[in-house]
């Protein structure tokens, strides 16, 4: 092969020179592309699963809003019946243990008696 690549005049040489560096070219060129192509592809997965996340947290945060929603319509519902037991209370006294009643429904550890309010609701102090 070296006799032969001496046997060459030097066109030949720089013909086959030039040959050699385009292989070379090529080859570079295919290792950089195939870097990038990895590089993409690991992109793309990040991307996937970044979206699933967050696609998690929205769901999460909507069931978080869902039980929010739920908890102030059933707070709403009860300051609703307390206010209308005040409202129809015949007298102060009943009023006054109906406010009590209400606030033991928003809230059972208000205080020591909540628990024997929410049991007995007919019952007057």
């Amino acid at each position: 092969m070296i006799a032969a690549f001496k046997a060459f005049d030097a066109t030949a040489k720089v013909i086959f020179g030039l040959l050699v560096l385009g292989i070379v070219l090529s080859l570079a060129m295919a290792v950089f592309t195939m870097r990038s192509a990895k590089h993409d592809a690991r992109k793309a997965d990040a991307s996937q699963t970044f979206a699933e996340g967050r696609t998690g947290a929205a769901q999460d945060a909507s069931a978080v809003r869902d039980r929010a929603d739920a908890r102030n319509d059933q707070i709403t519902n009860a300051v609703q019946e307390g206010t209308a037991d005040v409202r129809q209370a015949p007298d102060r006294s009943s009023a006054t243990l109906a406010a009590r009643r209400g606030v033991c429904r928003i809230n059972p550890g208000a205080g020591p008696d909540c628990r024997l309010l929410l049991a007995d609701p007919k019952r007057v102090d």
